[in-house]
């Protein structure tokens, strides 16, 4: 079986390896983070924030795989199969690890170590062993991520990539409902060991896809194709035997590819080789625009406000709010994510309708008119209703935001690095995440919920101003479309 040879072979692999991206971000953003907030295991916002940051880090600096993935590969085994393999391998065996500790919230640090400034400064960052092995967990599926983004660049034919992104974002939003809800379920019922032991056990069946059926059919092997007749494979002679040509066994080639999946390879990979002082040059060049440099402060600043909340909500719900662990990972793991999903299809068909710009200014306003209801409103925080109700409303609202700000990012990147920056501009939103989960802990000790539900309303409200001021069409009026 050939990944190249089945479009239902391609779409059933792309789709589950994305699920997979998604059980661990659902359980420890949801089912983890709810199981540590419960109170006999006594953590606190200030613990919980670090903890979901170091998940979300490794996403912000995914960048650096794609020149690594393209230059090293072991031919034998396909051009992006052993690093998916690989990277989803360690993630299974990190966080199977888990399983070999009996007290996993005692491998928290409640307090800096006492043995210096670097230690302290670690405290900051990964506070203690636990956080550590959720930090190592996710740089490997940060990998596998771009791995499977590689591998969809380099088999998915032309008329199949408008539907492939469309089913493999979609399945990222399943995968999080299976680790947000499914996973819950068992670790409210039968603790957290059953609920690692089943997120490895999915985790590794997910595996069996790359595992056993292989990219494409080896150089001289010409057999049938469930997508047409095989073309007999060979290597051109006149080439520089570039590594997709070695690893392929066929003649090389380059298929074009579309701006999102471009966001996944490294510049030389979509467009040819540049140098890299004239890719530095032209991203230098690419980032000097209006448009393009409004575009690093909307990045860096639209999720900060959901970064903080979902650090400090866990906590605050699960002690105060008089929520069970069931009840948190069912609602945020489970319906909020499916209106995620949906709100995913509706911004991205919205925003090709009416524009992103519209579609950002509008979604964006909305959640953070939705906060500071809540915020000036606390009464309403005691009613579970209207807690799911604000919870399952900003998850749609959120969902539409970020494929509207997708779309924007595409429009603004130039298209001779769009690569490069277009990946920037997603990094730049991780680690506006990243930075909130780390700031929830201390805004957590100065204010209260109320006021940090006005704080992050107003922010978010705020970043529509920087968006007001972005003409979509500068970037190729004034640099070109090539």
């Amino acid at each position: 079986m050939y990944l190249s040879e089945s479009k239902f072979l391609r779409m059933l692999t792309l789709c589950g390896l994305y699920v997979a991206q998604g059980i661990p971000w659902g359980f420890v953003t949801v089912t983890f983070a709810a199981w540590l907030a419960t109170p006999e295991h006594g953590l606190t916002a200030k613990q919980i924030g670090p903890i979901m940051a170091v998940a979300s880090l490794p996403w912000s600096f995914k960048f650096v795989w794609g020149p690594l993935m393209d230059r090293f590969t072991l031919p034998s085994l396909g051009r992006r199969r052993p690093w998916i393999l690989f990277a989803q391998g360690m993630a299974i065996l990190v966080l199977g690890s888990m399983l070999l500790f009996e007290d996993l919230p005692g491998m928290v640090w409640t307090a800096a170590p006492n043995e210096g400034a670097f230690w302290t400064t670690i405290y900051k960052l990964v506070p203690g062993p636990l956080a550590a092995m959720i930090l190592l967990a996710n740089v490997f599926v940060s990998m596998q991520d771009v791995a499977v983004d590689a591998l969809a660049v380099d088999l998915l034919k032309e008329e199949e990539r408008g539907f492939a992104n469309g089913m493999m974002y979609g399945c990222s939003y399943l995968g999080t409902a299976l680790g947000g809800a499914g996973l819950g379920f068992l670790v409210a019922r039968y603790g957290i060991r059953a609920g690692l032991l089943g997120q490895a056990v999915l985790l590794f069946l997910i595996m069996l896809l790359p595992l056993l059926i292989k990219e494409r059919r080896p150089a001289g092997d010409v057999g049938p194709s469930a997508d047409g007749p095989t073309r007999t494979a060979t290597l051109s002679a006149t080439s520089a035997a570039p590594a997709a040509a070695i690893d392929f066994g066929e003649t090389p080639y380059r298929p074009p590819v579309s701006s999102l999946q471009q966001a996944s390879l490294p510049e030389h990979v979509t467009s040819g080789q540049q140098p890299a002082d004239s890719v530095l040059k032209n991203l230098l060049k690419a980032f000097s625009l209006r448009a393009t440099i409004l575009g690093v402060f909307v990045a860096l600043g639209v999720k900060l406000g959901i970064g903080v909340l979902t650090a400090v909500f866990v906590d605050y719900l699960l002690k105060d709010g008089g929520w069970s662990q069931e009840d948190y990972t069912t609602v945020t793991g489970g319906y909020a994510v499916l209106l995620g999903l949906g709100g995913s299809i509706l911004g991205g068909v919205l925003a090709d309708k009416i524009g992103p710009k519209p579609m950002i200014i509008v979604s964006s306003g909305l959640i953070g008119v939705l906060w500071i209801g809540f915020g000036v409103h606390p009464s309403s925080l005691q009613s579970m209703s209207q807690v799911k109700g604000m919870l399952m409303g900003q998850e749609f609202l959120l969902s539409v935001l970020s494929v509207s700000l997708f779309s924007l990012f595409m429009s603004i990147s130039w298209p001779r690095v769009a690569a490069t920056q277009f990946t920037s501009y997603m990094a730049l939103m991780n680690l506006s995440t990243t930075i909130g989960s780390y700031l929830a802990g201390r805004l957590s000790l100065n204010y209260s919920i109320p006021q940090l539900l006005i704080i992050a309303g107003i922010l978010q409200v705020a970043m529509v101003a920087p968006v007001l001021l972005i003409d979509p069409k500068q970037t190729r009026l004034v640099l070109g479309d090539t």
